[in-house]
């Protein structure tokens, strides 16, 4: 979707999208240049191995490191839209110095919609392994089923994605290999999202 729809449907979505209002608004009255950008799914090293929230890239390359069969939420066929950590640190340079930029909400993604599934296929691939995952009947309460930015606006003002889903999962497989003490990591967070009810079962209604 474009900048301009616009549907939070959990607290956190709530929260990022009041603090847009405030940015532009305050820039507006105080006369200061502000820009937003609204990232996709950033992904690349140093990617955090225990934040619960950093999604499809850390649960799926750990569970290959570990040659573990990985756990799918809800079916795997949910769109996502993945956007290189370089292409975003391009983003910002860009808005710091683009006038034309002040005052604009802008997405910033990677331009391909992939479905989970895809993702984890294309993991697979790039890092030469092959384990049949878990499609584990759970979901993440308060994930939106599919999320695919237009990038129109960003890249009027000259921006394009240059880097793929490919490098990103490369660059992480290599930062992985590079770690110590890796052992208690992958069951960390899922352990810690059930503990908080944020991963539920799905009711299957008959």
């Amino acid at each position: 979707s474009d900048e301009s729809v616009v549907n939070p449907c959990n607290q956190y979505a709530i929260s990022k999208y009041s603090q847009e209002n405030i940015a532009i608004q305050l820039g507006k009255r105080f006369s200061i240049p502000s820009v937003v950008l609204r990232y996709s799914i950033v992904q690349g090293p140093r990617q955090s191995f225990y934040n619960a929230y950093s999604g499809a890239m850390r649960i799926f390359a750990l569970s290959l490191f570990f040659n573990k069969q990985p756990i799918i939420f809800e079916d795997g066929n949910q769109i996502r839209d993945f956007i290189n950590i370089r292409d975003v640190v391009q983003a910002n340079l860009l808005v710091l110095d683009n006038d034309d930029a002040n005052n604009q909400v802008l997405n910033v993604g990677g331009g391909i919609a992939w479905t989970v599934n895809d993702f984890y296929n294309a993991m697979q691939k790039t890092v030469y392994k092959e384990i049949d995952p878990i499609i584990s009947n759970y979901y993440r309460y308060g994930d939106t089923r599919h999320i695919f930015s237009d990038t129109s606006k960003l890249e009027s003002l000259g921006w394009r994605p240059t880097h793929d889903v490919n490098e990103s999962i490369a660059d992480y497989w290599e930062y992985i290999n590079g770690q110590k003490e890796m052992d208690s990591i992958l069951e960390y967070a899922e352990n810690n999202m059930k503990q908080l009810d944020v991963i539920r079962k799905v009711k299957i209604i008959p």
